[in-house]
């Protein structure tokens, strides 16, 4: 934990600029109470996670008219698959830099435990390290003997060298965001999430810089990936020092390694896999699948459609991601009312605020398609109601997601999220033939109905009824 020298000295170099004195305040004044202090900095972590969404939405706005005029509709459809398939491939890391380790790192934080959390967070980082070294070496000894020309279906007009370029520039970032990916989990376990958005504010600027440049000279896609995910990894590099100077008791020594620690890690982490590999089918499918039944220039419609509609299901994930670390550490003190009441809370604002822009953003999508990034790109009505159904559906079963997450439920979710991918992935590719864009918006819809419906409300109803056995115990402090 750090001392009051080290938070002062932290903005000692900030104080002549006007605000950073307030600013400090805020984000380090306690609230006076266990309960009022995790809701406190749930609340920063959210407000800063908007500010950094806001830069996504941005980026993710001027990078479509920066880039898909000049590219093409098949290399920019070629751009956005090759996105989908980093996200697909980043699963590799077995679950370990995800919420596993957000878990482990919260319940040590809960029962005061420094010298656990330093062995989980050495285990996990050579753990990553190593699965960076394999999946490193793999890619390279098979890089040539995938037909790239094939598994994204490009025309002559797209080079093959520069598709190769391209795909070998996102699995050298992929092998070096292994280790670094355990950042962002470290903050949310000790809930200073907005320092993980101040990070990503940061890159997220440089990298709308540098995409920018990139379209003022026409770079082609090997430097879109410089752009983007370059400027990325230089940041998180960064930031690194500045992660394990914070939490000086989690620098990685190799000497800190446990094998416990990693078996538990695998064994949660795996657990986690399943999920995000679902999670994969479910949110990344669509652009492969499209791809490969459609032809790549229909994914520029569909993902750009999704990326109106579903943006309030993307603000309730923000909202409510910080209490996942949250309902770890008041677990482990067995604090189980403010768990309850910290549910009902994040779920009543997460319907009360999501749904209302929901509804704006499918009223005026096309309108805003059409000048963000032409009529070429303009969605068909049903396929935004389908897109709508599936986002407010999304939107409702968020909070639940996030508190089996932080009380380690992780069979539910898995299995929920499982059935919901392969629903998701069957239909779709039974339905484009025929229906196109809109049976997929509506198998999506479907899918989360038939699956989360009955087997998390269900866990949920479980937790409860555990809650209220649990208020009868008195609520006790761990002893450091």
């Amino acid at each position: 934990m750090a001392t009051p020298d080290s938070n002062s000295s932290r903005f000692a170099l900030l104080k002549a600029i006007p605000g950073v004195e307030r600013l400090k305040a805020v984000l380090s004044k306690d609230s006076g109470s266990r309960g009022g202090e995790r809701y406190r900095r749930a609340g920063i972590t959210a407000s800063s996670s908007f500010v950094t969404k806001a830069l996504n939405v941005l980026i993710s706005f001027l990078s479509v008219p920066l880039t898909v005029h000049y590219l093409g509709a098949e290399r920019y459809g070629v751009w956005l698959t090759i996105s989908s398939l980093l996200t697909w491939m980043s699963m590799t890391d077995f679950g370990l830099a995800g919420n596993a380790l957000i878990n482990v790192l919260a319940e040590a934080s809960g029962k005061e435990d420094r010298e656990g959390a330093q062995h989980y967070s050495a285990s996990c980082f050579w753990a990553l390290t190593g699965v960076g070294v394999v999946t490193g070496a793999a890619a390279l000894a098979s890089f040539r003997y995938i037909p790239w020309r094939r598994v994204f279906q490009v025309s002559a007009a797209t080079s093959t060298h520069e598709l190769q370029f391209a795909c070998a520039l996102t699995l050298g970032f992929l092998v070096l965001n292994f280790p670094l990916s355990m950042q962002q989990s470290i903050y949310s376990a000790y809930q200073d999430g907005y320092l993980a958005n101040m990070w990503g504010i940061g890159a997220n600027s440089l990298a709308l810089f540098a995409l920018v440049v990139v379209s003022r000279s026409h770079g082609g896609l090997p430097q879109l990936v410089l752009a983007l995910s370059g400027t990325r990894a230089a940041v998180g590099i960064a930031n690194y020092f500045f992660l394990f100077r914070r939490y000086y008791w989690l620098k990685p020594s190799p000497f800190a390694v446990r094998w416990v620690c990693v078996k538990r890690l695998f064994s949660l982490g795996s657990k986690y896999l399943v999920t995000q590999l679902a999670s994969l089918g479910i949110y990344q499918s669509q652009p492969i699948i499209i791809t490969q039944m459609m032809g790549p220039k229909y994914v520029v419609i569909f993902v750009v459609a999704y990326k109106i509609i579903a943006l309030p299901m993307d603000l309730a994930y923000m909202a409510t991601a910080p209490f996942i670390s949250a309902f770890g550490e008041a677990k482990a003190r067995m604090d189980w009312g403010w768990i309850k009441d910290a549910y009902m809370k994040a779920n009543k604002a997460s319907l009360i605020f999501g749904m209302p822009i929901l509804a704006v953003l499918a009223l005026f999508a096309k309108p805003i398609i059409r000048v963000w990034a032409g009529a070429a790109a303009v969605p068909s009505t049903s396929l935004i109601v389908g897109l709508t159904l599936y986002t407010a559906l999304g939107i409702a079963f968020m909070t639940v997601g996030q508190l089996l997450v932080g009380l380690e439920r992780v069979n539910a979710l898995a299995l929920s999220l499982v059935l919901c991918a392969l629903a998701i992935i069957g239909s779709s590719i039974a339905v484009a033939p025929r229906w196109g864009l809109t049976g997929i918006a509506l198998c999506m819809a479907g899918a989360k109905m038939v699956t989360y419906w009955p087997i998390q409300l269900r866990e949920l109803r479980r937790i409860f009824r555990e809650t209220h056995a649990h208020l009868r115990e008195p609520v006790t402090e761990p002893v450091a």
